[in-house]
């Protein structure tokens, strides 16, 4: 059985390895190894303190190592999730055997986490569960989306479960903290699967929709926009609830500058879960006319779906809020964006842009010295995309996520239909094929030829994307 010391040198040596710059000589590896062994410690666990009469808490011994165990599990399930490509089922060669490997480890660890005794003091192994339901969307299979949404239940409903255990007493504060901390990661996972789901169903309904027979494309397109604005919803109100009770914590307790087997939630540690809660938001309102079609009556609380739509907007500017919160480093000086998150704020606002008449951002939002960002007009639309188009390093900045990168019909109807002014923004068609290089698989064989079709222009008017690189 590990020691405590062993487990957290464990712990840190395994969050060293994902830090920018690889991981460092002599790093513990997550391999068949190291999980056999978490599962040995667990299976002893049961065998040595889960004795009758069964303790109500877990022995002072025992009680040591379950937070040490859990934040284990969390590390290493965590380690080989950035591993796992998408569609990794069909991925041949090595990458595809290296996904299929970290996803069967993944799922042992979820397994393991399950079976730990006690596990409302060992709470950061959800983490497991959570990653497992990752690694279940990135499929891209209606199965797999299916699977992820059972484990985030399964992982919400394990936390609500270990939250009740403790009850109100003072001496279980640390278990709570605990809790809460991991709740900003299951809603991180749960958000990421609602958006991944939508992003991947409507930016590549044009190769799925040829294996439909005609008269099943309608009734598929359909069934997908209830399903996705369905999900979606749920997405928001779990992030919604996970940015609350962060700030909660930001106020009690500060945030860290280093994970700790005392601490998750770092100085940064709203920004992704702020970014995939707004990217919910805006694809549950790109939705919102289409769904009026299908279902006339608004959202319960609501007395028209515009009403609806306005709501979501003002939910918007409270997540986006938390993402442009300024963050200071432990010396004081202000912790900028990272370029994948600064990427995201301008992808958020531009396609808040598309799809509403001139919203004003709250606060100005200055992107670098060649891009300030607050009335989304026309002329920023233009300034976003060129924003995202310019090459940096050799490579282009990045695309315009799933409004650059839609080809389901109905979700291009909505979109249309949520705006009714006379802006140039307001042809999102003109604007998908102006900006086609923004389209996420502009580069995929096939694909500009099947934008073409879908919006009836001849393949010569849509401009050759350039190289990536």
């Amino acid at each position: 059985m590990m020691t405590p010391d062993e487990l957290r040198d464990l712990c840190t040596g395994i969050r060293a390895r994902n830090k920018q710059g690889g991981p460092p000589p002599g790093s513990p590896e997550v391999d068949d190894a190291l999980v056999t062994r978490i599962e040995e410690d667990v299976r002893e666990y049961r065998l040595t303190f889960w004795t009758e009469p069964r303790p109500q808490l877990p022995p002072d011994d025992l009680r040591a190592l379950l937070p040490l165990m859990g934040w284990l599990i969390y590390e290493a399930s965590l380690d080989r999730l950035w591993v796992v490509a998408p569609a990794f089922e069909t991925l041949e060669g090595e990458q595809g055997e290296a996904s299929r490997t970290a996803g069967e480890l993944i799922r042992r660890l979820a397994e393991t986490a399950r079976e730990l005794v006690w596990p409302e003091f060992g709470s950061r192994a959800l983490g497991a569960i959570r990653a497992l339901a990752l690694v279940e969307s990135k499929r891209d299979t209606d199965r797999g989306y299916d699977l992820a949404w059972e484990l985030h239940r399964e992982a919400e409903e394990r936390y609500a479960s270990y939250l009740d255990s403790h009850g109100n007493s003072p001496d279980r504060d640390r278990y709570v903290r605990d809790l809460h901390e991991v709740l900003l990661q299951l809603a991180l996972a749960e958000t990421g699967t609602a958006c991944r789901t939508a992003e991947r169903v409507i930016g590549h309904w044009d190769e799925d929709a040829e294996r439909l027979k005609p008269d099943a494309i309608t009734q598929s397109s359909e069934l997908w926009t209830q399903r996705m604005f369905r999900e979606l919803s749920e997405a928001i109100d779990i992030g919604e609830r996970a940015l609350a009770e962060a700030n909660k914590i930001k106020t009690a307790h500060k945030f860290v500058y280093k994970v700790t087997e005392d601490r998750l939630t770092l100085a940064t540690g709203l920004r992704n879960p702020a970014i995939m809660t707004c990217r919910a938001i805006l694809l549950a309102y790109s939705m919102c006319p289409e769904m009026e079609r299908l279902r006339p009556a608004p959202p319960p609380g609501f007395g028209a779906w515009a009403d609806f739509r306005n709501d979501l907007l003002e939910r918007f500017n409270v997540a986006f809020a938390s993402l442009c919160d300024p963050v200071k480093k432990e010396n004081g000086d202000i912790w900028p964006l990272n370029s994948d998150h600064a990427r995201s704020r301008v992808q958020l606002c531009l396609h808040l842009a598309l799809i509403t008449a001139g919203h004003s951002l709250l606060e100005e939002v200055v992107v670098d010295d060649t891009l300030t960002l607050q009335l989304l007009d026309d002329d920023a639309v233009e300034a976003m995309s060129a924003w995202l188009a310019v090459k940096v390093d050799g490579k282009q900045r990045g695309d315009a996520s799933t409004i650059g990168s839609a080809t389901k019909p109905d979700f291009i109807t909505s979109v249309e239909a949520c705006r009714q002014d006379p802006g140039a923004a307001a042809d999102y068609e003109a604007w998908r094929i102006r900006w086609f290089e923004l389209d996420r698989y502009a580069r995929t064989p096939g694909r500009r030829a099947r934008i073409a079709r879908l919006f009836g222009v001849s393949e010569e008017t849509i401009p050759e994307p350039p190289p990536l690189s």
